[in-house]
């Protein structure tokens, strides 16, 4: 009799933290395989021990907060998908996330899931806990700092007037804005645009204020006031209902919400999702709009700078200082969000593992996406140094970044979280994905509702089949993508928006050594220096997280300080080849190099063609190589293909791999997902595939007969995964309702299976 049965295991040593979950465990045969396995009733799941599938969701006032409203979206998840993972935030204004109806009704909602198989990781951000934080800190509120520049009137007063800017973001939906609170007048000046370096002169108490509200700051400067050739400079600020990012009890405040919900039986805490300042659309500092607060005037004058009002006329119109102290100015603006978002970012990280333990899931994504202005002024690009489980990014954001993310935190694999208007582009964002070792946090439909219907679609559509192939590579644990090449940019240079690299991150670049010449980067800031994650390894290869380095491209050093050219002398001499891209111009106190720095051993100005025949000449491959065949850096091979049929394409193909002492040729007859890992000898070290139909490995030694290593003809085509531990043990999981083929079992007795596609089980 067939099973109504949707994962079965062995407690094998990957998978016995999944035991946790079960209440009650029964015992049952896999038909073919003699070794008894637990059924994990009513999962379909990933383990622990292996990146999850990730499904956003999102809360609504009149859907989520009813009685027992989280479960409509719980039973289709559950009961529709393989997805473990529900990366959760409120978009439910009235429901502040410190309210303990909030808290309730999250703790009742994490239960359910648990009883449906399911994991919550809850966004837990400040920014959902505006007005708690308002009553506990009023006077610490975010200001923006509005500059303009007026000519003054003919004849009579002069009035001019500044308007607040409307400031909104996903964290207010569906209000869209942050609440204006107050408007402020600081200061109102003269100077000459045509006089560089002309002092300021402040008119302020000869001037009367007409209006000073939350959505306009009007001044009338008198007849007398008038100077030749000057213009009016007025100088207003716009208070805002949410927290200062340099409020000094903003990380103590963002502990106690983590640790209000350390009983809520959460399985994580989303990082700050796209944290940073409010959104900013136009050209932020440049064009006089500025963050502003007591705290970041006082961090501003710690860090050198002077009066900060009068610097930021400097940063914004250039008036009352040489070019060379607005760049400086402007760096040490730029430098102080980047270091303060980086601080809050795994500050928030830490707290949240705090509260729900070290193996706790982190869910979501530091980037936003309107480069390079709104990136730039929200958090100083500070992604790098924004901590998560694994890199993580969203919507259509660079894929060197993402591979470098990757690297960074740790993680085996990075995450996308995606939305699109149809479900089409889902799938062909899955594909692109995988093929860059990432995969798709999934979002709804947008723009549509949020809630199961905006699911529905997708859930039909050829996606589901895709992502239930690609899930099978996650089982073999794979490593992240080797990407040879390192672009390295200049940090500050990127940040000044007076310089000529202002965000200029690389991509440019990397995209031409990949879609070009198929060489694939990672994206890295020069910061990533100083904080000792980009680094030489004891080998001699410049190393990020486990990736080698055999070029490294550095772009647009202007303000680098000696530190970096140390740096850079030292990579110069390793295994790693150095190519400098821009000669430097400035020091980081803006005055130009007196002399050009000397690197001994790098490259000068080097073209993506240049770079990559550089690596064609360290290494050429014996045979030719599918365009399409991916590496990771622990030497697994990928075919990833759905380009003709969404679900996943046919693939027939033979690839070589070096191995010691000759080349394995490998042969693969599957359907979307095909990867292999062998040993230093060239056999077998891990399988996954999807419809596999057939393999054959045999190494060709350079002198001596061909060795079969393995050959399966599998029929019909089966879903697998089948690896070797680090003990030498062998493991393996078949996914459908085939049995499993005879063929497999002399590799292993301990055999797992998970359904493809869970049936759909009644509410419990």
């Amino acid at each position: 009799m067939k099973m109504n049965r949707r994962f079965f295991l062995k407690a094998i040593p990957l998978w016995s933290a999944a035991l946790n979950f079960v209440r009650t465990p029964l015992l049952a045969k896999i038909s073919g395989t003699p070794a008894a396995a637990a059924i994990l009733a009513g999962r379909n799941l990933l383990p622990p021990s292996v990146p999850p599938e990730v499904v956003a969701w999102f809360w609504a006032e009149k859907r989520e907060f009813q009685p027992e409203g989280y479960r409509p979206f719980i039973d289709l998840i559950a009961g529709r998908t393989n997805f473990g993972m529900l990366a959760t935030s409120l978009r439910a204004p009235r429901h502040q996330i410190t309210d303990p109806e909030t808290h309730d009704q999250i703790k009742r909602a994490a239960d359910y899931a648990h009883r449906r198989g399911l994991k919550i990781a809850m966004d837990l951000d400040v920014r959902l806990a505006r007005g708690a934080f308002r009553r506990r800190f009023p006077d610490q509120q975010q200001w923006m700092l509005r500059i303009r520049a007026f000519p003054f009137a003919p004849s009579g007063p002069t009035q001019a007037s500044i308007t607040s800017q409307h400031l909104g973001d996903h964290m207010t939906w569906p209000d869209a804005q942050y609440e204006r609170l107050s408007g402020r007048l600081l200061g109102v000046y003269i100077s000459a645009p045509n006089r560089p370096g002309m002092a300021l002169q402040s008119i302020q108490e000869h001037c009367h204020l007409l209006e000073e509200s939350p959505e306009q700051v009007t001044v009338a400067a008198p007849d007398e006031t008038r100077a030749a050739e000057c213009k009016l400079v007025v100088v207003a600020a716009f208070e805002y209902q949410t927290p200062d990012v340099f409020s000094p009890q903003l990380l103590s405040f963002q502990r106690e919400i983590c640790q209000q919900y350390r009983d809520a039986g959460l399985d994580g805490g989303m990082g700050a999702d796209e944290w940073g300042f409010p959104p900013v659309f136009n050209h932020g500092g440049k064009d006089g709009d500025f963050w502003y607060s007591n705290a970041l005037g006082e961090q501003y004058r710690k860090a050198g700078g002077g009066d900060f009002v009068l610097d930021c006329i400097l940063m914004a119109l250039g008036w009352g200082g040489t070019y060379e102290q607005r760049l400086i100015a402007i760096n040490r603006y730029m430098q102080l969000i980047l270091a303060r978002n980086t601080e809050l970012e795994q500050g928030f990280h830490r707290h949240a593992k705090e509260a729900f333990g070290p193996e706790s899931f982190t869910a979501t994504h530091a980037t936003w996406g309107f480069m390079p202005w709104g990136d730039a002024f929200k958090n100083g690009y500070d992604w790098w140094g924004a901590t998560r489980d694994y890199g993580q990014t969203d919507e259509h954001w660079p894929i060197p970044v993402r591979t470098a993310l990757a690297k960074k935190m740790g993680g085996s694999i990075w995450f996308n979280q995606f939305y699109a208007p149809a479900p089409e582009p889902y799938a062909r964002e899955l594909w692109q994905d995988a093929r860059a070792g990432g995969r798709v946090n999934l979002h709804p439909l947008w723009p549509s509702s949020a809630g199961t219907k905006a699911y529905q679609e997708i859930f039909s559509s050829p996606f589901m089949r895709a992502e239930s192939r690609v899930r099978l590579l996650n089982l073999i644990q794979p490593a992240p993508l080797d990407c040879p090449v390192a672009i390295v940019f200049g940090h500050a240079a990127s940040l000044n928006w007076e310089g000529p690299h202002f965000g200029d991150l690389g991509n440019g670049f990397a995209t031409e050594l990949w879609k070009v010449f198929g060489v694939r980067a990672d994206i890295i800031p020069s910061s990533e220096i100083a904080s000792g994650a980009l680094k030489l390894a004891d080998d001699g290869w410049l190393t990020y997280g486990v990736q080698r380095y055999r070029a490294l491209v550095f772009l647009n050093p202007d303000f680098e300080g000696p530190e970096t050219f140390d740096f850079l002398r030292r990579v110069a001499q390793s295994q790693t080849q150095v190519f400098v891209h821009d000669e430097t111009h400035r020091t980081p106190d803006g005055s130009i190099r007196s002399k050009e720095t000397v690197i001994p051993g790098a490259g000068l100005n080097a073209t993506a063609a240049v770079v990559a025949e550089c690596l064609q000449n360290w290494h050429s491959p014996r045979h030719p190589l599918p365009r399409d065949l991916v590496r990771l850096t622990d030497g697994t091979r990928l075919l990833l293909r759905g380009e003709k049929d969404p679900a996943g394409d046919r693939i027939d193909e033979t690839f070589f791999v070096d191995c010691r002492g000759g080349l394995a040729q490998v042969s693969a007859g599957a359907t979307g997902v095909f990867g292999i890992r062998l040993g230093p000898n060239g056999g077998l070290q891990a399988l996954a595939a999807s419809e596999l139909r057939y393999v054959r490995l045999k190494v060709i030694e350079t002198f001596g007969e061909p060795t079969l290593k393995l050959h399966l003809e599998l029929h019909p085509p089966v879903d697998l995964a089948l690896w070797q531990d680090a003990h030498g043990k062998w493991h393996g999981v078949v996914q459908g309702d085939n049995e499993i083929p005879q063929q497999l079992l002399p590799w292993t007795r301990d055999w797992a299976r998970m359904d493809l596609t869970p049936p759909i089980n009644p509410r419990r």
